[in-house]
């Protein structure tokens, strides 16, 4: 190595490493050979890079090439979350430090929501029914599952008459009192 390259103004990429898991993690040790591992592989990707697009001038160094840079780093962090061999975390924080854009993931978000509807119904049973056929019905077409886990923590509360609903029921004389 020559002085440049261990100059206390240039970490080395185990320092920065290093650091940018201590931020992310605080009080958590790194696991076991992540340092190691995350480290060969950088620096071989840097070497791979290196060697396969030599830049031919100076001109060719600066935005393009570190426009690719970044790409190609994307491209070696997911195939090495895509083969299990960095997480997704491990990648996000690295190209986070990098002020990179992170890496999607697909999300599984549980939701409680307090909802209040308004309906009409002839028991309480009738009333929860009616509520989670509204809410199924309301987002019919999103790709949502909805688990509905009984009535514990529901509430419903036995209003007045509904007087715009019919009290005649089918089969009734309406003049028989």
């Amino acid at each position: 190595m020559t002085s440049a390259e261990n100059s206390p103004s240039q970490p080395t990429l185990e320092a920065v490493l290093r650091t940018s898991w201590e931020a992310f993690h605080p009080g958590q040790q790194a696991p076991l050979g992540w340092l190691t591992h995350t480290t060969t592989q950088v620096l071989s990707h840097l070497r791979h890079a290196h060697t396969s697009t030599p830049p031919t001038s100076d001109t060719a160094r600066h935005p393009d090439a570190l426009e690719q840079f970044h790409r190609q780093l994307r491209e070696a962090l997911v195939d090495a979350v895509c083969t299990e061999q960095v997480s997704i975390d491990v990648a996000n924080t690295l190209l986070d430090v990098l002020d990179l854009p992170l890496l999607p993931r697909r999300w599984q978000v549980r939701l409680t929501l307090p909802l209040l509807i308004d309906l009409t119904a002839t028991t309480r049973e009738d009333a929860f029914t009616t509520a989670e056929n509204t809410i199924e019905a309301a987002l019919a077409d999103l790709s949502t599952h909805i688990e509905w886990d009984g009535q514990e923590g529901y509430e419903a509360i036995g209003g007045e008459l509904d007087a715009d609903e019919p009290l005649v029921q089918e089969g009734q004389d309406a003049t028989h009192t």
